[in-house]
């Protein structure tokens, strides 16, 4: 075996150069070995065009962190709105880009684009048409179950109206749990069915996609959030652990400051009184006529008792303001049905 560092001698270069090489003896010629890879053993890592590594596994945690909020603040959105016990938990995040996130929500999927405001740009949620129809026979009155009968039919004004307000709970939900990088003021830009919204982020975006398990009315859906590059990266220097953990929102808040204005609903809620009640016998109930009397149990001095919904809540005295009847609030009646007045209960 020849030498690894033999060299050919200028003999064998001459040979070379001025004969044919078809008549070049094999045998005088010295071989050169192949040169050795030192690095032979080395790992090499396959690097993804379509998918890179545009954020830190520190990053991505700290988005994690941030979305398993947003799916706390999702459920009590949607609890309040369809007043019934909603679950949601975050099953995935997941990278890639913005062509096939609009792939995977398929063509029957609604589709709301968010502006995350103060940031510039937009998000993207979607959820597929038995979410939608199920949470609308909720808010008209049902019981919230999909109908497989429905599904394939174009959304209707109102639909598309009470669509928009969960639009705006999912968007809401964003608020508290950015604050730990920013503080968002997110609105819903547009709504549609299926990919008609596509020029929203540009098809080759990278993006970060949020997928959530939403139950509700004994069924289970999803609904995602997708954030585009262009976003994350405004925010990606507080995106680390430690930014995150101190930007935390303060839970040493009042009480006042816990139930925020915007997150009640109006609600419409029957408060009644009665001046007061009588047994009388169905005969002489048969027999009553204009001008009879019916002596009641309470005295004319007496505070009226207010129910709200079946439950005695508070106390007044009856009046008139303008050409309306009127009811003046003095106090509260406890849980023994004792009326106490408003000073009473603060010097408690």
């Amino acid at each position: 075996m020849a030498s690894e560092n033999a060299v050919l001698s200028q003999r064998e270069i001459d040979a070379l150069l001025n004969a044919d090489v078809a008549e070049i003896d094999a045998h005088s010629v010295v071989a050169m070995p192949p040169p050795s890879r030192k690095d032979a053993g080395r790992r090499v890592k396959l690097y993804d065009f379509r998918h890179p590594e545009k954020l830190s596994k520190e990053q991505l945690r700290g988005l994690q962190i941030i979305q398993q909020g947003v799916a706390g603040a999702m459920a009590a959105n949607f609890s309040a709105r369809l007043r019934a016990p909603v679950e949601a938990r975050l099953s995935a995040l997941e990278r890639g880009i913005y062509e096939e996130y609009v792939t995977q929500i398929g063509a029957n999927s609604i589709v709301i684009i968010i502006d995350m405001s103060p940031l510039q740009g937009y998000a993207v949620t979607a959820f597929g048409l038995d979410v939608a129809f199920g949470i609308i026979d909720r808010l008209l009155g049902g019981k919230g179950k999909r109908n497989a009968r429905v599904l394939n039919r174009d959304l209707t004004d109102i639909e598309i109206a009470l669509i928009r307000h969960i639009g705006m709970d999912i968007a809401r939900s964003l608020v508290e749990p950015w604050t730990r990088v920013v503080d968002l003021t997110p609105d819903v830009s547009e709504l549609a069915l299926g990919p008609q919204v596509m020029h929203a982020i540009p098809p080759s975006e990278f993006v970060i996609t949020a997928w959530y398990e939403v139950r509700f009315a004994e069924q289970t859906g999803g609904i995602s959030l997708c954030f585009p590059l262009t976003i994350l990266e405004q925010i990606l220097p507080k995106l680390t652990g430690q930014s995150i953990f101190d930007n935390r929102p303060n839970r040493g808040m009042t009480e006042d400051a816990k139930v925020q204005d915007d997150q009640l609903l109006p609600v419409s809620v029957l408060a009644r009184t009665m001046l007061g009640s009588a047994r009388v016998d169905a005969v002489d109930l048969a027999r009553l006529s204009p001008g009879d009397v019916i002596v009641l149990d309470s005295l004319a001095a007496d505070p009226l008792r207010v129910l709200v919904g079946n439950c005695e809540k508070f106390a007044g005295f009856p009046g008139t303001r303008g050409r309306k009847l009127a009811l003046q609030v003095s106090g509260r009646v406890d849980d023994d049905g004792w009326v106490k007045t408003f000073e009473d209960a603060e010097d408690e």
